[in-house]
């Protein structure tokens, strides 16, 4: 049996470190976090390569005085508490004197700091702990720390580091808190010698925002004044123009502190509650002032874990405050001409060459439907309906004279000439019929498949369609009646066809008649720029167009009529949750966004059409449910419909 020994420093050290350095964003928020602390009013916050080969965080703060500078880097030594009473009233983010400690011992330190009392500085180097050169240097009032070789001396946690752009994302997240958190403080963010970007120092929170974000989401925001109960709630949040796949742009403070609360983040999103689509979350960005005796910093090493005192009670407060604020002007969703839009973002982040967007349009270009419109009521007008007599053997014409004049070119007119499985061999439906009987079975270009040997739907007789949104058929044969769900069949043979395509690599795309320009957040570009060939593979034609801006030239055939900028997003935001490791789930969550192309409920389908939706319908792996789960299809017996008359007796 091994003996109960006392751990070696450098053993402690190196695990007291993996609690509170966990990656480069770790080093990152622990100085940039002392900086603060330090009264700086400017920091510059450096990396390359993710923050993996280096970070260095620079300010103008008080710095540390030249005989204290060692004691600094010992576990346990600050000058942010004197006793476990100062606990309860905090007013630092840092007070558990580790973080240099532990960065020391898995990384090669440099620390260069002057205070105004010393007419010159010192300058330290730590390698594992260990003190290697200490000397006196001529360097401005402040405090630089250089951080090279993270965890050179603990691989097995070295070899979990991600990528460079994951790690980058993780600080630049940090550092946008931060920023957020101390708009009075002027930020300076390099990333691989290049400036991602810079805050000014000032007094309102918007002008930090504009400064970080795009311009849909600066123009989308609502200001939040709540002040009741001895909590007060500022910030902003978006109205309902903006909304995104995921909570990343939901950045909440308690007391200037950065805080990550899952609750929290649900309370916002109560306020919300139906006025969003589902599976979209607004953007807010909240300071929450509460008396520092009612909530608990000290949860976790990394300090975003917080505990409240009372916290149902603090929590329904934020909930209301967002509330008040989405009622305090309209939230009426704005339309907005697209065109005029993407003008004004393409002139405001055009490149210097003067290149303009709309050189790239094909004038010869026509409207993708140019046809009638059946979802016009006045255009039925043509079809005469006569009465219905129910006879011995169930045949009904319900149709006399269908078409005297039809157009091919139907709102969903795609519909009849879609095959899933043969992208060049399109049956034509013939549209000169003079009329249509309700008992004719239908013919598809699925059963001429001959390996075809079960049917998954039977053949059908379509006896009409109710509430303009269910298709109801029957089988005669087998005595049942079916109703079909136009909206969710309709999406499934959507689904099936993008994927389909982008299995054999064969994605049909359209040429947007406007260039889509999309303006984004530093985080939000390099995401983007970092999957270019993802895109180009999803069938998307994206391409840099300026500072933190992109251009979308071509999209796949199934987003035409889609919000451009909504699917990107959805790509996006899909990249940063799950990455590029699953690629099978990110692709099933876009093509599950697809659904404004599909027919819709409500919108009133030609006879043809319904035949050609069916027959699609038809050639799909699993015709029975939705993409999301939903079912398309219900069938009742005979037994089933007279039990509910009670012509049957149970």
């Amino acid at each position: 049996m091994a003996k109960i020994h006392l751990l070696d420093n450098e053993t402690i050290n190196k695990i007291a470190a993996g609690e509170v350095i966990e990656s480069p964003k770790s080093i990152v928020k622990e100085l940039v976090e002392n900086s603060i602390d330090a009264k700086a009013d400017e920091i510059i916050v450096e990396i390359k390569n993710g923050g993996k080969s280096l970070v260095r965080i620079s300010d103008n703060g008080k710095g540390i005085n030249k005989d204290e500078v060692e004691d600094a880097f010992r576990r346990h030594c600050t000058s942010k508490i004197e006793s476990s009473d100062d606990l309860n009233s905090l007013f630092t983010l840092g007070f558990r004197g580790e973080a240099l400690a532990s960065i020391a011992a898995v990384a090669h330190v440099e620390v260069i700091t002057r205070t105004a009392n010393d007419d010159y500085g010192i300058k330290m180097s730590i390698e594992g702990g260990e003190i290697k050169l200490k000397e006196d240097v001529g360097c401005p009032v402040g405090t630089t720390i250089t951080v090279t070789e993270l965890f050179y001396n603990v691989p097995a946690r070295k070899k979990f580091l991600k990528s460079d752009a994951s790690e980058s994302g993780g600080v630049n997240e940090v550092v946008v808190s931060l920023a957020l958190s101390k708009q009075n403080i002027s930020f300076k963010y390099v990333n691989n010698g290049s400036v991602a970007f810079r805050t000014p120092k000032t007094t309102n929170l918007l002008n930090t925002i504009s400064s970080l974000y795009d311009k849909d989401l600066y123009n989308s925001l609502l200001k939040v004044e709540y002040e009741e109960n001895n909590i007060k709630i500022n910030g902003y949040t978006t109205n309902l123009n903006y909304y995104r796949g995921n909570r990343k742009q939901q950045v909440v403070f308690v007391n200037d502190r950065f805080i990550k609360h899952k609750r929290i983040n649900y309370f916002i999103e109560a306020a919300y509650n139906t006025l969003l689509p589902k599976n979209k979350y607004p953007a807010c960005f909240l300071k929450i002032e509460i008396d520092p005796w009612l909530v608990d910093v000290n949860v976790h090493p990394a300090k975003t874990e917080v505990r409240f005192q009372n916290e149902e009670f603090i929590l329904n407060e934020v909930k209301r405050a967002i509330y008040k604020s989405l009622n305090s002007k309209s939230i009426m969703k704005e339309v907005t001409n697209d065109i005029y839009l993407r003008e004004e973002h393409r002139a405001t982040k055009e490149p210097s060459n003067n290149f303009s967007v709309f050189e790239r349009i094909n004038k010869d270009k026509t409207s993708l439907y140019d046809g009638t419109d059946y979802s016009d009521s006045s255009n039925y007008d043509n079809i005469k309906f006569k009465e219905v007599s129910f006879t011995d053997n169930n045949t009904v014409d319900i149709f006399e004279n269908a078409i005297e004049e039809e157009s091919s070119n139907h709102k969903y007119a795609d519909l009849c000439h879609m095959d899933i499985f043969e992208e060049n061999d399109h049956k034509q439906l013939d549209y000169a019929e003079d009329e249509i009987s309700i008992n004719t079975p239908m013919q598809h270009t699925f059963l001429e498949h001959e390996e075809q040997t079960e049917q998954k739907i039977p053949e059908l007789v379509v006896v009409g369609i109710v509430m303009d949104t269910y298709i109801i058929c029957e089988n005669p044969e087998k005595n049942q009646m079916f109703m079909i769900d136009q909206h969710a069949a309709h999406e499934r043979i959507n689904y099936e066809k993008f994927l389909g395509q982008y299995n054999k690599n064969q994605i049909i795309r359209q040429e947007l008649l406007v260039p889509e320009v999309v303006n984004l957040s530093y985080d939000d570009f390099c995401t983007a720029s970092n999957n270019m060939e993802i895109f180009e593979n999803l069938g998307f034609s994206v391409e840099n167009f300026g500072i933190n801006a992109i251009l979308i030239n071509n999209v796949p055939t199934i987003f035409v009529d889609s919000n451009i900028k909504d699917v990107f997003f959805t790509i996006l935001d899909s990249l940063k949750d799950s990455g590029k490791s699953n690629l099978n789930l990110l692709l099933d969550k876009i093509i599950k966004n697809a659904c404004v192309k599909s027919v819709k409920a409500g919108d009133r389908l030609h006879i043809s059409e319904v035949r050609a939706l069916l027959d699609n319908l038809k050639q799909t792996e699993n015709p029975y449910t939705c993409p999301h789960g939903r079912p398309v299809i219900i069938k009742m017996t005979k037994y089933e419909i007279e039990k509910m008359f009670e012509r049957i007796q149970s």
